[in-house]
């Protein structure tokens, strides 16, 4: 069996202290995926917080603990580096690895980079460069959602018309998931209009909440409505069909499909009945199974579920979001 060695740089919740929350499915975190696949070698791991080291070995004693990137790469040759930094250190963390290494895959956190401007910087980096960039869309990686995507394209409940999200924490963060969920399941957002700005945890991060409408082509309509997470966390959307309907409940840990049958209460009426419901959905942990595909990827067997373009996509909504709430809640159209 073919043994690949990995590298996390970023020790924060994502890149590792997620699995000590005991309410979390594991693997959670980037290290205790790579510790629990039997083809990956976890190697090393760097952060700026000393601390984190000890927190480190709390999970997976054997890995060696770094202070910086550079002092990693100088005693390791990774296949696959994860990067779990926040965002602002993305673009020049990817640039160093890029440099100094001839690692294969940079698997990194969204937001992959910052802003559009950040985007032309990182492309051109990435020019002849045989290393291959995989951001980490998570709710790609998870069985559930990709049923959605089958039905939703399937036919089986007509027409997709409307769209309803409930969310919260900001346009950059859990945007990133709603506008890449959006786009894989329906298509591109043509147009958003921002109608309110709601407070929460992620303003401290710069990252807005905005509650808005939005159009995917002619014919979809879209509403999102921004919560405050200091109440309750929020990650809820809608589906609707001319023949059914799907909700995505508890950040994707349910889901149910209506079919449209005849209304029991009034005559000459459709209603919505329950096809069938999914529950449990994260115990299929994403970033096992995030590794495994990069695994295959790595064995020359599969492609990976995210693309660059996947990751940059969500950036070009939010930059319109910016822009209406700028201009006095204008209506913005989502270039690419």
């Amino acid at each position: 069996m073919v043994q690949y060695r990995a590298a996390v740089i970023g020790l924060g919740q994502i890149g590792l202290t997620y699995d000590l929350d005991p309410k979390r499915e594991r693997p959670s975190s980037h290290a205790l995926a790579y510790d629990l696949h039997p083809q990956i070698e976890l190697v090393a791991a760097a952060d700026v917080s000393k601390e984190q080291g000890a927190v480190l070995h709390r999970l997976v004693p054997e890995v060696r603990f770094y202070q910086s990137l550079p002092e990693l790469l100088q005693n390791h040759v990774p296949d696959i580096i994860s990067i779990c930094t926040p965002p602002v250190h993305h673009l020049p963390a990817i640039q160093y690895v890029l440099r100094n290494t001839a690692v294969r895959i940079i698997f990194c956190e969204k937001p992959l980079v910052r802003s559009l401007e950040e985007v032309a910087i990182l492309k051109q980096a990435l020019e002849g460069s045989h290393c291959l960039l995989v951001p980490n869309l998570s709710r790609r990686w998870n069985s559930g959602m990709q049923r959605v995507k089958a039905e939703a394209v399937s036919g089986k409940y007509g027409e997709l018309q409307k769209i309803h999200v409930r969310y919260t924490r900001g346009i950059f963060n859990t945007g990133a998931h709603i506008f890449d969920l959006l786009q894989w399941w329906a298509g591109h957002i043509d147009q958003v209009q921002v109608i309110d700005r709601v407070d929460t945890s992620a303003d401290s991060d710069n990252d807005p909440s905005f509650t808005f409408v939005f159009k995917i082509g002619d014919t979809i309509n879209g509403f999102a409505e921004a919560f405050n997470d200091k109440q309750y966390y929020m990650f809820e959307i809608d589906l609707y069909f001319s023949q059914g309907r799907i909700t995505i409940r508890n950040s994707g840990d349910e889901v149910s499909y209506y079919c449209v049958g005849e209304h029991h209460l009034f005559s000459g009426f459709n209603n919505l009945k329950l096809d069938r419901q999914e529950s449990k959905l994260l115990a299929d942990a994403n970033l096992a199974n995030a590794v495994g595909n990069l695994v295959n990827v790595l064995a020359g067997i599969a492609k990976p579920r995210c693309t660059i373009d996947d990751s940059i996509y969500p950036l070009y909504v939010a930059q319109a979001l910016l822009r209406s709430h700028n201009n006095n809640f204008s209506q913005e159209g989502v270039g690419r």
